[in-house]
């Protein structure tokens, strides 16, 4: 959200320090969804791919709804036996959240109101994606911070570029190796200037989040090195928040923390134990909601992990999850990166919720709202008109994909398309639930498997795109009436 977004006290605050995923937390996100527990039927996911309308539903709306509205609509609203207890903890810290929560932030301290204004800027210009514009308002700002004022503008440096890498959206190698450099030389100017000017709580959040952005880079590497640099930052976080609990932004490590260690294997947690830490998944998403809703430089971020961490097949954080996208979307109209991402979730998730009339109008104009200016940005923008070609398969030259465009790590989704325009046909017309359309269906599906596998993708979105994958293209449903059909046929020449 932009500043005018705070001030009129959105569900989503601007503020960002992170984004997406990284590599571990990725993995161990889409690992706990293949879970026994987590799975749902195919006859599951294709009811739940229709939402169905509740009086309660935290999407309708994005200012926030007084605990009084919240009550009112919990109580109304239809509840399911086994989600119950889940909804009622939701609610509870909605209502704290925005009963206890400020109506305008306060800086942290030892930061000025130029540096927070600077800040935005650069956040608001990343995550409309231009990192070169956010990239130059920083330096401006490392500028007038010298030495004499907590080095906001390193944190963000790390971030941005951190992110960028983690994203695989560097424009190539050379580009990748250029965004490392800067986040080491941006980290160890940081981390200096922190302990040239004291433990400050603000100083703290600042140390914490340099060196957890850091470590996230040696997950693949040096994956015990990234676990004792990540451990570390942690106890810097904490300390912040013992010493000032309004520097808010510190809520999203810990969150991070909870929700990637709850889902890591048992060997891994067993570890964590013997070092004296425990994790919690409710807990951490608890601490992520509380950075989303009221950090003001990593809310963003805190969404994108919730979104993450959410479960896609469960009603209420699944209406979650949309209404993050939507405040997104409509707070950084320029980046065609978060319709991806919304859409992207939807074909794989719920599908029916896609192939409507209204989602064919609203890419249109998000495609006309789109204005990429680096690789990454076209090639999100490439990546939706592939998924608009699903809802219109002749489009007009302004919203047909460029099919000579290099998409890299993203070669596999023009084939991920084609296999979900069999699965459409077959799921209208279970007359088309031929063998023959089955095979074809296994093929590009392996196909788009192999594509995403060979690709030079981080291992943890390899992982996250290999769940939507299977979990979009699944066939035995599918396979079962092909094969009673042909039985039937059978039957009928026997006769």
């Amino acid at each position: 959200m932009t500043t005018k977004g705070m001030k009129d006290n959105n569900v989503v605050n601007v503020s960002a320090a992170a984004r997406t995923g990284t590599s571990l937390t990725v993995k161990l996100a889409a690992d706990r969804h293949n879970t026994r527990s987590q799975r749902a039927s195919p006859e599951r996911m294709e009811r739940d791919g229709r939402e169905s309308p509740s009086r309660f539903n935290f999407s309708q709306r994005l200012t926030p709804l007084s605990p009084n509205e919240i009550s009112f609509r919990a109580v109304n609203a239809p509840q399911h036996p086994v989600a119950l207890t889940r909804k009622i903890a939701f609610l509870a810290f909605i209502i704290f959240a925005f009963a206890s929560s400020p109506r305008a932030a306060t800086l942290y301290p030892g930061i000025t109101p130029e540096q927070s204004r600077k800040s935005h800027a650069a956040l608001k210009a990343f995550y409309n994606g231009n990192l070169t514009e956010s990239l130059h308002i920083l330096g401006v700002l490392d500028t007038i911070e010298g030495d004499s004022l907590p080095p906001l503008s390193r944190l963000l440096q790390v971030a941005v570029c951190v992110m960028q890498v983690q994203r695989n959206d560097a424009a190539g190698p050379k580009e990748e190796k250029r965004l490392r450099k800067m986040a080491a030389e941006a980290a160890d100017d940081g981390l200096q200037s922190c302990r040239d000017l004291g433990e400050t709580p603000t100083c703290l959040l600042i140390e914490g989040g340099i060196q957890g952005f850091m470590a996230t880079l040696k997950i693949s590497s040096n994956p015990p090195k990234a676990l004792t640099d990540g451990l570390h930052a942690l106890k810097l976080l904490e300390k912040g928040l013992e010493a000032d609990s309004s520097v808010a932004d510190a809520w999203m490590g810990l969150g991070i923390f909870h929700c990637t260690a709850a889902n890591a294997p048992l060997v891994a947690r067993a570890t964590l134990k013997v070092m004296g830490r425990s994790a919690d998944m409710l807990e951490g998403l608890h601490h992520l909601r509380r950075a989303a809703y009221r950090g003001q430089y990593t809310s963003v971020a805190s969404q994108f992990f919730l979104i993450q961490f959410l479960s896609p097949y469960e009603d209420e954080l699944r209406r979650e999850k949309r209404q993050i996208f939507r405040s997104l979307i409509k707070a950084f109209p320029e980046s065609p990166y978060y319709p991806f991402l919304r859409e992207e979730e939807a074909l794989s998730f719920y599908p029916d919720s896609f192939y409507v009339p209204r989602e064919k109008r609203r890419l249109e104009r998000q495609i006309r709202a789109a204005d990429p200016v680096d690789f990454a940005g076209r090639r999100y923008l490439n990546l939706i008109k592939h998924q608009y070609t699903l809802l219109e398969p002749h489009p007009s030259p302004a919203y047909t994909p460029d099919t000579s465009f290099d998409l890299r790590e993203y070669a596999f989704y023009p084939v991920f398309i084609e296999a979900l325009r069999i699965r459409r046909h077959i799921s209208l017309d279970t007359s088309e639930a031929s063998k023959k359309n089955i095979r074809n269906l296994k093929t590009l599906r392996d196909s788009a498997l192999s594509l995403l596998r060979d690709s030079d993708m981080s291992t943890s979105n390899i992982h996250l795109y290999e769940w939507h994958i299977r979990d979009a293209l699944r066939t035995k449903m599918w396979k079962r009436r092909a094969d009673n059909e042909d039985s039937l046929k059978e039957d009928s020449t026997e006769e």
